[in-house]
């Protein structure tokens, strides 16, 4: 069985305490990660609700998710061409070799 760690986080000014298989300094790095987005949301917007508040930052965050996700299979599909233009390169490259020549006398 996998072992739970327990770990008491801060999150816009409320303590939650979490659950789960990651590492405490993991779990401490995600709630470090969305309570900044909280407050970068919250100094953007008139005063809001926790709930708004809420719901603008996980809109925030799965905006960041899809537009890195996104990133990265163009990077794949960028190295996977890559990789395929070095293959045919390497094909039709012709190969020399030195030869030694005879001497003549």
């Amino acid at each position: 069985m996998e072992k739970k760690n327990k770990v008491v986080v801060r999150i816009g000014g409320r303590e939650y305490a979490m659950r789960g298989s990651e590492s405490e300094e993991y779990i401490h790095k995600v709630a470090v990660y969305v309570d900044k987005k909280m407050r970068e949301i919250s100094g953007k917007q008139p005063p809001l609700s926790t709930s708004m508040l809420a719901i603008l930052t996980a809109i925030n965050l799965a905006d960041e998710i899809i537009k890195q996700k996104d990133e990265i299979e163009r990077l794949q599909r960028e190295l996977k061409q890559t990789k395929s233009a070095a293959k045919a390169v390497d094909r039709d490259r012709i190969n020399i070799y030195d030869i030694p020549r005879k001497h003549r006398s």
